[in-house]
């Protein structure tokens, strides 16, 4: 083979130009990773353009390193208020943890600032409506929600999503409370190649009653930091990681 390419890089004319044209070995195993490396790159920057407008507007404002949460929030169009969206990561199985959120009663042990919640109507396994008291600061009235809850999972992935939207034609108003009129939000658990699960807390609300949009973007920082550290505190207890749910499959 070496004299075989010696005798052709002797040669003149046009046909030696050609030759020494074309990449050796190593020049084309360098271009082909250069070819591959860019394409990535293209795709990437494809993916960060289809990615939602609203995903980068989130800003983290709160991080407590004690129990690795993460608080963001960013402004919502039409609204002087502010959504929320709280991270972490907990040891335990799905299941448990869609346990915890339909214990009721026991929402007021780990919900921020809950004095009381119950179930209205179980619709069916996977939906349901809950009647929550909110506590508020003096002199501010205490509020009160009827809320919708849907679970669903993914069936590829078993990313488990909880739905919560406003449901306030449940139930008329009581007496002594303001009622919580514009709420959505959701909880995601994603199960992680570690063996934990990613929780996510999101959720967007209008209190009512005129309040000061300081004192309320206040609220959404410490409510969804509060409430995963108390989400934290619960989560081991036997009863939920040893819950078994029909339409729920544990990764």
């Amino acid at each position: 083979m070496r004299c075989r390419c010696t005798c052709l890089r002797r040669k003149s004319g046009p046909a030696t130009a050609r030759f020494r044209t074309l990449p050796s070995a190593w020049e084309a195993v360098r271009l082909a990773e250069m070819l591959k490396w860019s394409g990535c790159l293209v795709l990437l920057a494809l993916a960060g353009l289809a990615l939602p407008a609203q995903a980068a507007d989130w800003d983290e404002v709160r991080y407590d390193s004690d129990h690795d949460i993460r608080v963001f929030t960013r402004k919502v169009k039409g609204s002087d208020l502010k959504a929320f969206r709280a991270v972490t990561q907990v040891s335990s199985t799905l299941t448990g943890l869609v346990a915890l959120l339909e214990d009721a009663p026991r929402a007021k042990d780990w919900v921020f600032k809950c004095r009381e919640m119950t179930l209205v109507e179980a619709i069916s396994p996977t939906e349901a409506i809950y009647y929550m008291i909110t506590d508020m600061p003096w002199p501010v009235k205490n509020r009160d929600s009827i809320s919708h809850s849907r679970v669903t999972q993914d069936a590829v992935t078993g990313t488990v999503r909880v739905d919560i939207d406003a449901a306030d034609g449940y139930m008329g108003a009581k007496k002594g409370y303001v009622r919580i009129r514009e709420m959505s939000g959701y909880w995601l658990f994603t199960p992680k190649w570690n063996g934990r699960v990613e929780v996510i807390y999101e959720a967007h609300a209008d209190p009512g009653g005129g309040l000061p949009s300081w004192l309320v973007n206040s609220f959404v920082v410490d409510a969804p930091l509060n409430t995963l550290r108390g989400l934290q505190d619960l989560i081991a207890d036997e009863t939920y990681q040893t819950a078994q749910r029909d339409y729920i499959k544990n990764i």
